[in-house]
């Protein structure tokens, strides 16, 4: 008798356990077609929410590009420099200003070429600029071709191609004084020597 009594009271109690676990967590209850329905929906917006930014993102990276383009097609600033000469009787210098692409003895050179001043096999070996007792200086270098041309001219020609040369560039780089060697070795022309540096010629 005493063990069914014990028997009864441990069964009770267990479904009273089980009683409030089941209360703790209830079942759960189905979804209905419509819960269903919606939570595709809202993944998809998610989706289109990053194709979005993505697409943000390379719209922006497509105009910093097109930028890029845009600033490498900005024609570069020219340069305006004085290019002397000799007038039409050889009495005078005279200038005429010249645009060049940048600043470089190559183009300076191209200028003097193109108002005929010297020759076009005329070349620049070698092109410096220096400080010389607190006075800016260019120390340039031609090719032999340079030589030979002012040598085939009498002295005033020779006077005002060199004069012209020397202006031309003392102007374009803002400097007092050049000096002028045909590949390393002092301009001889057959009417002077040049082995030091020159000033501006009136």
């Amino acid at each position: 008798m005493k063990k069914r009594i014990l028997i009864l009271v441990l069964a009770g109690m267990f479904c009273l356990t089980a009683c409030n676990q089941g209360a703790d967590n209830p079942p759960k209850e189905p979804k209905t077609q419509e819960e269903e329905k919606k939570e595709p929906i809202e993944e998809k917006k998610d989706e289109s929410d990053q194709k979005d930014e993505a697409s943000g993102d390379l719209d922006s990276g497509d105009s910093q590009e097109r930028q890029n383009e845009e600033e490498d097609e900005t024609p570069a600033k020219t340069v305006k420099i004085k290019v002397y000469n000799s007038n039409d009787d050889a009495t005078a210098f005279v200038s005429e200003e010249a645009e060049i692409d940048s600043l470089t003895p190559e183009n300076v050179l191209e200028a003097l070429v193109e108002q005929e001043v010297v020759p076009a096999d005329v070349q620049v070996l070698n092109f410096e600029q220096s400080v010389a007792d607190g006075v800016n200086t260019i120390q340039i270098d031609f090719n032999s071709a340079f030589a030979s041309y002012v040598s085939s001219m009498g002295s005033t020609g020779e006077y005002y191609i060199i004069g012209s040369v020397c202006n031309t560039f003392l102007d374009a780089y803002g400097c007092e004084k050049i000096k002028i060697t045909v590949e390393n070795a002092t301009l001889e022309t057959g009417h002077a020597e040049f082995p030091g540096y020159l000033t501006r010629y009136q």
